[in-house]
């Protein structure tokens, strides 16, 4: 079937196929547009859903839009989306979420943060009382995590959000009532961040660093340690990525945190590095079955310990907090430090504000140098 797009930038129908729209896009692809399918939860006055599935250049065509949509149907009758009137549990809402949530790289921490919720689920949330989430977080004091420890604050946090969040979930799409009386007093936790090295221990890890043979183990601890770049950025680093020219890195859409392309500066010393390192991939770091070229964690954490480190310290994210904390400790503001670390969020910048405070005494004292006449 020849499909005849209109150029306005709008939503057509398809002709031919119930449930499939496809909208026009400006593109240097020649004829590219993307499909749309949209259907009703819950019957005729359910909520209307309009989803993209693809574009034409990712192999997406009409035929395939109208086979998502006919699983999708399928799939969500099994989560039995019935009547208005029939609440949900939070059980009811988590299948669903999840779902819909499967493909996050965050998949696996959600899956595990729910089992925590077991003594909830069964209800639905017009029955859950504010007493019920203190009860909830009072057990989360005793409960251990599958390494054998205690809860981090962190994870309690992430706990409650989850319930929140498949509250407000299940509320915006009709499987619930909102319940006013229901107030979620999150637990506070301090996230100034500790993971940080003196002097000292600093020059004794770059001193040792140095001495690693292997010069994609080097290389990979070294960016990190230079740019404050998160392990799985750097894993899937390509050497398309590099742009020696300009001297910035460029982090892909699709292998960011938050699913946004950014740049970062390249530093001279890693570019050095980096152009003496043998191109057998169009990786950097993994071979040509995108398989690593060594166990990165394994070097990083003999070189961690090599020095002393405490244990509590993580090999590779104690780098990223180093890197953020030694810029805030000589100065640099925290709006810059959110940028190379490419923070979404400004609040998870802040906990390094209280190693700015020397720089903070400087402004003080040139304001009363400023104002001294005499």
């Amino acid at each position: 079937m020849k499909i005849c797009i209109e150029k306005d930038g709008k939503l057509h129908k398809v002709q031919g196929y119930i449930g499939v729209k496809k909208r026009y896009l400006r593109s240097k692809i020649k004829e590219d547009w993307s499909y749309y399918i949209y259907y009703r939860i819950g019957g005729r006055d359910g909520k209307q859903v309009l989803k993209k599935v693809g574009t034409k250049s990712q192999g997406i065509t009409a035929r395939k839009a109208s086979q998502i949509r006919q699983t999708l149907l399928v799939r969500t009758s099994t989560y039995q989306i019935i009547e208005k009137e029939q609440e949900k549990t939070i059980e009811d809402i988590w299948q669903i979420y999840s779902y819909n949530k499967a493909r996050l790289r965050s998949y696996n921490s959600i899956k595990n943060f729910y089992t925590y919720l077991s003594s909830l689920i069964k209800k639905t949330p017009s029955e859950l009382t504010t007493h019920d989430i203190d009860i909830l977080q009072r057990d989360l004091e005793t409960k251990i995590s599958t390494r054998k420890k205690p809860l981090s604050p962190q994870t309690k946090v992430h706990i409650i959000k989850l319930l929140r969040t498949l509250i407000n979930y299940g509320c915006k799409r009709g499987y619930c009532k909102k319940n006013p009386q229901l107030y979620f007093e999150l637990p506070k936790i301090d996230n100034r961040v500790t993971e940080f090295l003196s002097k000292k221990q600093l020059k004794a890890y770059v001193q040792e660093l140095e001495k690693i043979s292997n010069p994609y183990a080097k290389a990979f601890i070294k960016i990190a340690l230079y740019t404050g770049m998160r392990k799985r950025a750097i894993l899937e680093l390509e050497w398309k990525n590099i742009n020696f020219e300009k001297n910035h890195i460029y982090l892909e859409k699709q292998k960011s945190k938050k699913r946004q392309a950014d740049f970062i500066p390249l530093p001279k010393e890693i570019k050095k590095i980096l152009q003496n390192l043998p191109r057998a991939s169009s990786y950097i770091f993994k071979d040509i079955n995108q398989k690593p070229y060594t166990n990165y964690y394994t070097h990083a954490k003999k070189l961690k310990e090599k020095i002393g480190l405490p244990r509590e310290f993580r090999p590779f994210y104690m780098l990223r907090h180093n890197f953020a904390s030694m810029l805030a400790s000589h100065g640099i503001d925290l709006y810059t430090i959110q940028k190379l670390l490419t923070h979404e969020n400004p609040k998870m910048t802040t906990r390094y504000a209280h190693l700015s405070n020397k720089h903070l005494q400087k402004s003080v004292n040139l304001i009363s140098k400023i104002l001294t006449f005499s």
